[in-house]
């Protein structure tokens, strides 16, 4: 066993010397002799030392055991185990059960990773739906805004637009109760004056039958002189007696034409009179019936307008939840990656510190299994 494993370490020597030669020689061609002797002398002094230390590989391995903190634990359980004369085979089920125990507690951090790989997805969908439902409630909710906000501005224009056509209306109506009131207040005039007159013809009609026509010019002069200023129809039927019987009679048809006139005025101006009224009555109608159509109207859309407003409050409302609702998940999501993206590494970075020793300690029983001798000898210096 010895004898082979000079044999191979010695072989595996030669193999890196003549590898370094050649490497030297290809670079440093134009080095002199003198460097190459001195190389020689330095790779043959190593071969010698290599050579005549039968346990330097299990050495070097047990040094490089040395530098990792498991290696390093590891050795000084087995060395505190051989100082008090433990059994072979107790080190040997030390070592055993130690890495039975690793790929165990590597088994149980597998579950759990996966149960936490499988809470991330779990939450993370969770997560998502709740976020596009509130983007999509963000998005409704703005939509509803703006179109309750155009029928508020609607409403409001329809609601002013009743408004002064009510207004309106009822200047209209107060002016036709002015104009109503002034013309029959004018009616009442001429029902007094107008029958005044026909009387005042009357009393001329009379007086001119009973005028002898062509009478004395001056005689009648003098006498309208005298009484013109205080009696006109006195005065008038003075002068027409100075009139010829034909223009006399002329003037007592007109009168009579006159007086008729008059009186059928009386007839129209009542009629007329009554037929304003009637259509004064029609138009007040009208107008009530317009006022009711536009108060309906008008309290229509009041109604609508407060319901809109309603509408959009609650729309208002929904968006800034909805607003909420999506900070909340969205803050939650990112949370939960980066939650997820710690277990994760924790994860790599236990499993592979759990790989290393497990690797450590398998080597370690390989040691003891093949290269007990030298490895008792590593030990036991390590104890003195």
């Amino acid at each position: 066993m010895k004898f082979f494993f000079l044999v191979k370490t010695t072989t595996l020597i030669i193999f890196i010397l003549d590898d370094v030669h050649k490497i030297i020689i290809n670079i440093i061609m134009s080095r002199t002799l003198l460097a190459l002797v001195v190389l020689a002398a330095v790779s043959q002094a190593v071969f010698v030392k290599r050579a005549s230390d039968p346990n330097a590989g299990v050495f070097a391995q047990l040094e490089a055991l040395e530098e990792t903190p498991m290696g390093k634990k590891l050795l000084d359980t087995i060395a505190l185990q051989m100082k008090n004369k433990s059994p072979l085979g107790d080190i040997a089920k030390m070592l055993q059960d130690l890495r039975e125990n690793l790929i165990l507690q590597q088994q149980d951090a597998e579950l759990v990773h996966v149960a936490q790989e499988a809470d991330c997805e779990a939450e993370i969908y969770g997560y998502n739906r709740r976020i596009d439902f509130a983007s999509n409630e963000i998005t409704e909710a703005s939509n509803d805004i703006q179109r309750f906000s155009a029928e508020i501005d609607l409403l409001t224009t329809e609601i002013e637009n009743k408004v002064s056509q009510l207004n309106i209306l009822n200047e209209q109506e107060e002016n036709l109760r002015v104009q109503r009131a002034d013309d029959n207040e004018a009616f009442k005039g001429r029902q007094i004056t107008t029958p005044k007159v026909v009387e005042a013809l009357d009393v001329i009609a009379s007086k001119l039958s009973a005028i002898q026509p062509e009478g004395d010019a001056e005689a009648v002069l003098a006498e309208l002189h005298r009484i013109g200023g205080e009696n006109p129809i006195l005065a008038l039927v003075s002068l027409a007696s100075t009139f010829s019987a034909e223009k006399l009679q002329s003037v007592q048809e007109k009168i009579a034409e006159l007086r008729a006139s008059l009186e059928q005025s009386i007839i129209d101006d009542q009629e007329e009179e009554t037929q304003a009224q009637l259509n004064f009555e029609t138009a007040l109608s009208e107008f009530a019936e317009q006022r009711t159509a536009l108060q309906v109207a008008k309290k229509d859309a009041e109604n609508k307008l407060t319901s809109t407003e309603n509408q959009l409050a609650a729309a208002k409302k929904r968006k800034y939840d909805a607003g909420r609702e999506l900070q909340s998940a969205s803050t939650g999501k990112a949370q939960k990656e980066a939650e997820c993206e710690a277990w994760r590494t924790e994860y790599a970075r236990d499993t592979e510190q759990r790989t290393v020793e497990v690797a450590i300690v398998r080597q370690v029983e390989e040691i003891l299994a093949t290269k007990l001798e030298g490895a008792s000898s590593y030990i036991k210096d390590r104890i003195n």
